[in-house]
């Protein structure tokens, strides 16, 4: 096995897909674990692989990279690449796309090993999503969302936080976070434009207590006014649209770089891969052309609340 070639075996975790690896090289200036046959990691080392697919993949880059010996700048020059991306990529900001992911494959001379590690990390669902999808969603420049079921995280009242909240489960940090996100709508600097449709059902729903729906609609109705935020709804007559499937999100950053995120039952998804940005910004293109106008919208919510005045929940 010359100087630059490294040996590892790919463990395979039924739950979670492949996991990773041993090297049985040494690159000068690392010392070796004879305790465990492997090499010692900077003792500053911040990622713990175990954490996620993502995370490991982060890992796994900075591990194979000083095995080698080199630098961030020298891998980057290497791969044709800039050393704010390959630090980004070890520190998980950002996350590296396939083509990237290929090169390094090529580079270490490791099969398919980032590719499939991305390929994992990409399905995965984040055990930390919210603090990933908020990191995103400060840096927007521009925010598109699908809400079937509840009104839009950050068009929430403290109130309809609350009553959304399972029952006995109220989260008061969770509370507190999203109440602070709410704050790029109206910060001094680089607020988002903000484009929501919302099922006619979000704005329908009732709580035993009237007056935090009430609230919440009106909360609506000022949000609509100011000029970076658009509401629109989606008629329950209209019957069945593929916002039904779930909620949605796509962010767009100031450098036009694309996020997405999805909805599921114990958590959501942060959607990464261009291909499938693409297709969840075009569907809620789709969505948001058969949903009211501004105009309209604003005026079904006028007249729920008048309903909600005149017939209150007994």
């Amino acid at each position: 096995m010359g100087p630059d070639r490294f040996r590892f075996v790919l463990l395979f975790e039924p739950q979670i897909g492949p996991a990773v690896v041993f090297w049985a090289r040494r690159a000068p200036g690392t010392s070796r674990n004879t305790s465990h046959g492997g090499w010692h990691m900077p003792p500053s080392a911040p990622i713990d692989p175990c954490q996620s697919m993502r995370a490991q993949l982060a890992y796994t880059l900075r591990l194979m990279r000083e095995a080698k010996g080199l630098s961030q700048d020298a891998l980057a020059k290497e791969l044709y690449s800039t050393r704010e991306s390959v630090a980004a990529y070890e520190s998980q900001r950002n996350f590296p796309n396939k083509e990237f992911c290929k090169k390094l494959d090529e580079f270490f001379e490791t099969g398919e090993l980032f590719q499939g590690l991305r390929h994992h990390a990409q399905r995965e669902h984040l055990h930390e999503w919210f603090e990933a999808y908020v990191a995103h969603e400060n840096e927007s420049s521009e925010i598109r969302s699908v809400q079937p079921l509840y009104i839009p995280g950050l068009l929430q009242t403290e109130g309809y936080m609350r009553a959304a909240s399972p029952k006995g489960r109220v989260d008061e940090e969770q509370i507190r976070q999203r109440l602070a996100r709410r704050e790029i709508l109206t910060r001094a600097e680089n607020q988002p434009h903000l484009f929501v449709v919302l099922d006619e059902a979000a704005i329908l729903r009732r709580s035993s207590d009237e007056s935090i729906m009430r609230e919440q609609l009106q909360y609506l109705l000022d949000a609509g006014e100011l000029p970076r935020i658009h509401i629109q709804a989606m008629r329950i007559t209209d019957g069945w649209h593929p916002g039904l499937d779930g909620a949605l999100v796509v962010l767009t950053k100031s450098d036009r770089d694309r996020v997405g995120y999805v909805e599921a039952q114990f958590g959501g998804r942060l959607v990464q891969d261009p291909a499938e940005v693409t297709r969840l910004g075009l569907l809620f293109d789709e969505i948001r052309g058969h949903a009211l106008s501004e105009e309209d919208t604003r005026a079904l919510i006028q007249k729920t609340m008048e309903a909600m005045q005149h017939d209150p929940v007994a």
